[in-house]
């Protein structure tokens, strides 16, 4: 069934088979990847969504609360593969192959997910955002991924119990960093190799990343 609705100005949008609240999420998350959370206005992002101002509020109360849900319906897909992986990763096979399986654990659900769309690859630019900023609003979704960040954590520590709080908080940090680098799609590399190489070609960067991450990690062990 198509939705169609009368938009502020008279203007008509229909967005086949969506409902509303869909298309503010879709809406919010393209532009929050492109401008950031306070570069998006919500009426530009109502506008992109075909519907009224006043739906951002009937659906989630504030422009907070849309981004919380925009990060949120995502971060439980990435959880849930992470977990999976976590709970089928083979042990005693030499500390490098255990790092190597706790890495990919942690960043092949983005690369999959990656694959599924423009909505997945927005979703992923807004993160790679989020990963360095003092921003207020990365305190509305540290919820989302606390308690998986803990479960890595603790497993980094399992495999290099040596390590100290410290380190081990940097090594979760530098695996976040390093993952969202892959998926930020700046077009920084482009411009280095001189078109030679893209940004948004995952699959490769995604390989180096991981060799990248693994053997910091255990150069840090050896410390």
């Amino acid at each position: 069934m198509q939705s169609i609705e009368k938009m502020e100005g008279g203007a008509k949008r229909v967005a086949p088979g969506m409902s509303v609240r869909e298309r503010l999420l879709d809406a919010a998350e393209a532009l929050f990847a492109d401008h950031g959370f306070h570069g998006a206005p919500m009426r530009e992002i109502t506008s992109k969504a075909g519907t009224r101002l006043a739906n951002i509020n009937d659906h989630f109360g504030s422009k907070e609360a849309l981004f919380q849900e925009v990060i949120a319906r995502r971060a439980r897909l990435i959880n849930a593969d992470r977990l999976a992986l976590l709970a089928s990763l083979p042990r005693s096979r030499g500390k490098a192959a255990e790092l190597q399986s706790l890495v990919e654990a942690f960043a092949s659900p983005l690369l999959e997910r990656s694959l599924q769309g423009a909505e997945w690859r927005n979703y992923l630019r807004l993160l790679a955002q989020l990963t360095n900023t003092r921003s207020h609003v990365l305190l509305l979704i540290a919820d989302e991924f606390n308690p998986i960040g803990e479960i890595f954590i603790d497993r980094i520590g399992k495999i290099l119990p040596h390590l100290t709080r410290r380190q081990k908080l940097n090594a979760y940090q530098l695996m976040v960093s390093s993952a969202m680098a892959i998926f930020a799609d700046t077009g920084r590399i482009d411009v280095l190799s001189g078109g030679l190489e893209q940004s948004s070609d995952f699959s490769n960067h995604y390989k180096d990343m991981v060799c990248f991450v693994v053997g910091g990690i255990l150069q840090l062990g050896r410390q």
